[in-house]
């Protein structure tokens, strides 16, 4: 949970803000990132956040499922 909330803060302070679901909205052992997109985003845009949010996740020893 802890970990799941230091990626969350640094995707933001990185200019990509994602929401935390933590237990009991996600599974007991698990946490997750949401992201939500406007319909107005731009493929460079999408491009940049991918970046950024593989970024942070490698710093954490994780990956994008």
């Amino acid at each position: 949970m802890i970990t799941t909330l230091t990626v969350a803060k640094e995707m933001f302070d990185a200019g990509v803000y994602v929401n935390a679901v933590l237990p009991p909205a996600a599974p007991e052992n698990g946490c997750m990132l949401r992201i939500s997109l406007m319909a107005t985003i731009t493929q460079e845009l999408i491009d940049e956040a991918v970046d950024i949010m593989e970024e942070v996740l490698k710093r954490h020893g994780l990956g994008m499922a």
